[in-house]
């Protein structure tokens, strides 16, 4: 990514994109941090959570649920005022030693979807919102696994406070299940 061109944008700005947030923006908190929900009322908002850094965890499970391995998983974050766009990279460092980054851009439109790109999936990844969480599911190559071949990952992210999300990815081949990683990611202020 090219930090020249990308600047981080507050929580109110990108609020502005939704009017029934606006209320919820001009309680907000530092601009690094994501606006505060109602009481009760926890959304996933990837726009939001994924701004700054994010720290966490997770575990790879095969079709029987044994233990594969485990990663470190973090993520770094800004918006991109040019595109209405945040850009994050998200890397999983696992514990037999192999570093995976992700390289996603993600726009939010209308009624709760997103339409986003990551650099080995492509781009036209459309997510949604489904009551407060954030579901996307899309194919990416892994390893010799490309084309019609790749794998389907399937993910859910669920906000357990507004500084910690709970990310469960079902990954498919043909419909069959291949694993499941499990992770958390903790909002880290900068």
């Amino acid at each position: 990514m090219d930090g020249t061109s990308l600047s981080m944008a507050s929580t109110a700005e990108l609020q502005e994109r939704e009017p029934a947030a606006a209320g919820r923006a001009a309680r907000a908190k530092p601009p690094s941090a994501p606006a505060p929900a109602p009481s009760g009322d926890l959304v996933f908002r990837p726009e939001v959570f994924f701004l700054g850094r994010t720290e966490g965890a997770g575990v790879v499970r095969d079709p029987f649920g044994r233990v594969v391995r485990r990663c470190a998983v973090t993520t770094e974050g800004v918006f991109n005022a040019a595109y209405r766009a945040i850009h994050f990279d998200e890397t999983f460092a696992y514990d037999d030693g192999e570093v995976d980054v992700w390289r996603w851009a993600m726009t939010s439109g209308a009624d709760g979807r997103y339409v986003a790109a990551e650099a080995m999936a492509g781009a036209g990844i459309v997510g949604e919102r489904r009551g407060g969480d954030y579901l996307i599911s899309f194919r990416r190559p892994v390893g010799k696994a490309q084309g019609w071949l790749s794998p389907r990952f399937s993910t859910r992210f669920t906000l357990l406070s507004p500084e910690l999300a709970l990310k469960r990815a079902n990954v498919s081949l043909a419909g069959l299940p291949l694993g499941i990683l499990t992770a958390v990611h903790r909002r880290i202020e900068s």
